[in-house]
């Protein structure tokens, strides 16, 4: 009986280890794939932040360079009044464009642009105001058909510099962006 016994036990024991190892085999290979497939998402978050860093980067790019044309635009508009208010013989009359208003400009300014359009923009602004106050407050010459002043006024001289300051700015700031 006791070889018959045996005999019944190792096929037991033999099932036995089969099974646990079919069941070790798959617990392992369970593991290796979850391993794979978590380094896989690891890999696939990293190229998904990656692209999203270049398509807010390209926003960002996007959105300064629209800052620019308008500051440009703006700026354009102010050089040109400028040429028109300090000429005497001007007869085209002095009028601002219709473009963003200065503090909508200034927000984005705060927002989006270089910190040297920023401080550019805010002497601009600082000698568009004072330009503003010589014309309806200060030394305007007049004639019957047409107000101007003098070219050599310094509120004039200071913002054509402020003016140029700007355009130079934004010149390198777009060089720089691009």
């Amino acid at each position: 009986m006791a070889a018959t016994e045996v005999a019944l036990w190792v096929p037991l024991a033999s099932g036995a280890l089969g099974i646990l190892g079919a069941l070790a085999g798959t617990g392992i290979t369970q593991r290796a794939t979850r391993l794979r497939e978590d380094r896989r998402w690891g890999r696939e978050r990293e190229l998904d932040q990656e692209r999203h860093d270049r398509e807010r980067l390209a926003r960002q790019r996007e959105r300064r360079a629209s800052l620019y044309v308008d500051l440009a635009e703006y700026t354009q508009g102010e050089q040109s009044t400028l040429e028109a208010t300090t000429d005497e013989y001007s007869d085209s009359p002095v009028q601002v464009p219709d473009l963003q208003h200065p503090d909508r400009l200034t927000a984005r300014v705060k927002l989006y642009a270089s910190p040297q359009v920023g401080e550019s923009w805010a002497a601009l602004v600082r000698t568009m105001e004072r330009i503003r106050w010589e014309w309806f407050e200060g030394d305007v010459n007049e004639n019957e058909h047409h107000r101007w002043l003098d070219p050599d006024n310094p509120a004039a001289v200071e913002l054509g510099k402020a003016i140029k300051d700007m355009q130079s700015v934004l010149r390198a700031a777009a060089d720089g962006d691009a």
